[in-house]
């Protein structure tokens, strides 16, 4: 039985001395470490209450996984040359830039405590002189790069999305949204109002997706995915033959998802509504004018043609539009088929 037991403690022995420090290894997690401090600490500059407090939990989260992958490379640190291992890849690591240097003084106090631990063995007493590489910095945050602060953007997903509400004519729930917008650094892309029933505010806007997520739970709303339709409606005629009007419907397709931008609306239907129509609604706008001929081409007249665009999400109304535009295009010429 004393046999046994010798050789269980012999062969435990052999398997905690049996530890290779690895130096690419623990530079590598110290990098790695050094990437979700500075995230952290980014983000934790921000206001407890705003937007950014949910992304710094993940990024703390990270922080705590990091670290303890480098508690467990220096728990299994023994021998003095496994501790000058260390120190000398601590070194090394610091003199890259601020930011390492700041991670090594938070690493050498790991080191530090497993030294103070290993000392005190009757097993092993290495001398320990751990490096004086390590600056813990006053602001952490300050020493994020460009990548590193591109990567908080990446864990924090931008969307857009359309609300829309009544209000009073003292615009108290309007001045509100406004506030949550500012605080929030949501943006504001187009807003409208229509007062043609009871006062009806609508706004697309942009934000990270859990503080856009919890405006549309109490406001309602759409996402937008690049789904957005418009009416246009045309009016034409004169006054003794009279106005008639016809409302044409645009939404995107499978095809061509672009025809879902308010952008896209703007610069291809707003620009030249008649054109765009005569092209893909010709024999709806023929309704509304007359064949001419004009230096030997036929041509369809719209007379004192009036346009007027309302861009709306994908379950939205004329009312709830988000950009409504109205252009007197006067006496317009187009292309007859």
């Amino acid at each position: 039985m004393l046999r046994k037991t010798a050789l269980v403690l012999f062969l435990t022995l052999v398997s905690l001395s049996a530890f290779a420090f690895d130096q690419a290894d623990f530079t590598n997690c110290l990098g790695n470490y050094a990437e979700t401090i500075s995230q952290a600490a980014y983000l934790a500059s921000e206001k407890a209450d705003s937007a950014e407090k949910q992304a710094f939990e993940g990024a703390a989260d990270r922080a705590d996984k990091a670290e303890k992958r480098i508690r467990d490379i220096i728990s299994n640190i023994e021998t003095p040359a496994d501790f000058s291992a260390a120190q000398n890849a601590l070194t090394s690591f610091a003199a890259d830039s601020d930011l390492n240097a700041h991670t090594v003084a938070v690493v050498e106090k790991l080191l530090q405590q497993r030294a103070s631990f290993v000392t005190g063995s009757t097993a092993i007493a290495p001398e320990i002189t751990l490096s004086q590489s390590g600056r813990a910095a006053a602001a952490p945050e300050l020493l994020m790069n460009r990548r590193q602060r591109r990567l908080v953007m990446i864990n924090i997903p931008v969307v857009e999305a359309t609300i829309s509400f009544t209000d009073t004519d003292k615009n108290r729930r309007l001045d509100n949204l406004k506030s949550i917008f500012q605080r929030h650094n949501c943006r504001i892309l187009s807003e409208n109002s229509d007062s043609s029933n009871e006062l009806t505010h609508t706004f697309y806007f942009s934000g990270r997706k859990f503080v856009v997520d919890a405006i549309l739970g109490h406001f309602g709303g759409d996402l937008i995915q690049n789904d957005m339709k418009a009416i246009v409606r045309i009016t034409s005629g004169g006054f003794w033959s009279g106005k008639k009007s016809v409302d044409f419907k645009i939404a995107p397709t499978a095809t061509n998802g672009v025809m879902g931008e308010l952008s896209w609306y703007k610069s291809v239907v707003e620009k030249d509504p008649t054109r765009y129509l005569a092209e893909n609604n010709y024999k709806e706008l023929a309704t509304l004018g007359t064949l001419e001929t004009i230096a030997g081409e036929k041509k369809l007249q719209l007379k004192n043609a009036l346009a007027e665009i309302w861009v709306m999400s994908k379950n939205g109304s004329q009312r709830t539009a988000v950009y409504f535009s109205k252009i007197d295009l006067g006496d317009v010429y187009v292309d007859a088929r």
